[in-house]
């Protein structure tokens, strides 16, 4: 048998995109050929089926998702945005849906369940056998952006005293998740977690030892309550494969693998992303447009109060531009190098927090360091522009005005944007939040009113300048 060239293999993987999938899917459903549609779904991969389901019509994915075997039907509902899957699990029968996430690990389960009402949560839990359901309700209490809400419970986990052959033996013959045979947790009588002992050093150790005295006693651990973005911190910090969960008594509840601190990065990167913007990850490709504009439009009035204020400060200092007619050309130019410094220290900020690099116990040292370099960046930005000025208004003094402004109102915006992202942590807001449309309003208007104060100041030398 003549074996595959990996990188062909990798283009034609590439080659399916999303919408090539589901343009073949829509023909084939509006075809409404039972088998020709089974046909298509068996030589697709569930993963591209679920990222097609993003361009199809509600009915469409129904027709699709009906269709699916239970361990497919249960990778789409685990892939797809949340909203997709509440519709797919709506229009499933509580039989079929109970099959799907017996099926699926309990915690992408429990995640599934919540995107139930109430009542339907009891009639599909109690289709499910009474072990399993028991499972899902303890990690249905955890939020899903939590360390409780991303963890399994499908764990190895022995006490100290057994023995490493027998140990082996046991995961030989039991069906355990591949992903969570990382480690095998080592806990006590109560379920106090003790030591961790990993898979390498489980199969290369005696096979007569004691979990015991291989185990390693110093485990990191966490608790349930802790947020994805702190969590993936402890798993960067300590180059971990998985994390066990502990309740407040050191009991072990299960643990967050590698793949899910996987998924949970991707997904804390892309809300960052769009708080940048003012809006919700959630919203990108599924969400109507007036969801859309709901979330948006706080935001868009923030920016508008900021023009208004703006509007409210050209409006004060309109002598100034009424006496030197130049001053109002270089308004957009002020504002605009101000946003973006400010906008760049938030970003650098957020991100460096997102990271756990800095912290507020950094602060100081990160105030200093952005003091000198807003100095460096608005005096290097502020000349260069004062001579352009200069130059495109044939008038020195107005050079000179625009350089000191703009050199202040760098320094102001990458204050600004270095000092609310803080703010925003010690009042329990989301620090990306911060880099978006508040402190490029906030940064707009002060840079103005540095532009005009400054010019104000100088009006003395505009007044014989040349205009």
């Amino acid at each position: 048998m003549e074996r595959q060239d990996p990188r062909a293999a990798y283009e034609s993987m590439k080659a399916r995109s999303a919408k090539e999938v589901a343009a073949a899917l829509k023909a084939a459903t509006s075809s409404n050929v039972r088998g020709a549609l089974e046909g298509l779904i068996s030589g697709y991969h569930p993963m591209d089926i679920a990222y097609a389901m993003r361009e199809l019509e509600s009915e469409e994915r129904e027709a699709i998702f009906a269709l699916l075997a239970t361990d497919d039907a249960g990778i789409v509902l685990e892939e797809v945005d949340d909203e997709i899957g509440a519709d797919l699990a709506e229009a499933t029968p509580d039989e079929e849906l109970a099959e799907i996430i017996d099926a699926m690990p309990p915690d992408v389960g429990s995640n599934v369940v919540n995107l139930l009402d109430d009542e339907r949560k009891h009639r599909v839990l109690e289709r499910i056998p009474a072990e399993e359901a028991v499972e899902l309700r303890e990690l249905m209490q955890f939020e899903t952006d939590t360390a409780g809400g991303l963890m399994t419970s499908e764990i190895l986990m022995a006490p100290p005293d057994l023995r490493i052959d027998d140990l082996v033996t046991h995961i030989r013959r039991q069906k355990v998740p591949p992903d969570t045979l990382s480690y095998v947790y080592v806990i006590d009588d109560s379920r106090r977690l003790i030591g961790v002992i990993s898979m390498p050093e489980l199969v290369t150790a005696a096979p007569d030892a004691a979990l015991g005295d291989v185990m390693v006693a110093d485990v990191v651990s966490v608790p349930p309550d802790l947020d994805r973005q702190e969590l993936v911190q402890v798993v960067d910090k300590y180059d971990l494969l998985g994390v066990p969960v502990v309740d407040d008594d050191g009991r072990l509840l299960g643990m967050v693998t590698v793949d899910d601190v996987i998924d949970a990065i991707q997904e804390e990167h892309s809300e960052d992303v769009s708080k940048f913007a003012g809006t919700s990850a959630e919203t990108l490709l599924t969400a109507s447009s007036v969801r859309v504009a709901r979330l948006r439009l706080p935001w868009l009035t923030v920016c508008l109060m900021g023009t208004f204020l703006s509007a409210l400060v050209i409006k004060r200092f309109s002598i100034t531009i009424e006496t030197v007619i130049g001053v109002a050309a270089f308004i957009p130019v002020i504002s605009a190098m101000s946003g973006n410094s400010g906008l760049q220290s938030a970003t650098i900020v957020v991100r460096g927090m997102a990271l756990g690099i800095i912290t507020l116990g950094t602060i100081g040292r990160l105030i200093l360091r952005e003091i000198l370099t807003a100095l460096i960046l608005g005096a290097t930005c502020g000349i260069l522009a004062g001579l352009v000025g200069a130059a495109i208004m044939h008038n020195t003094s107005l050079g000179l005005v625009v350089a000191v402004a703009m050199t202040l109102a760098i320094i102001w915006a990458t204050l600004i944007g270095t000092l609310v992202p803080f703010l925003f942590q010690r009042l329990g807001i989301d620090p990306a939040i911060a880099s978006g449309p508040l402190v490029t309003t906030l940064n707009d208007s002060f840079a103005l009113l540095i532009y005009f104060g400054v010019a104000t100041l100088m009006l003395g030398y505009l007044q014989h300048a040349p205009v």
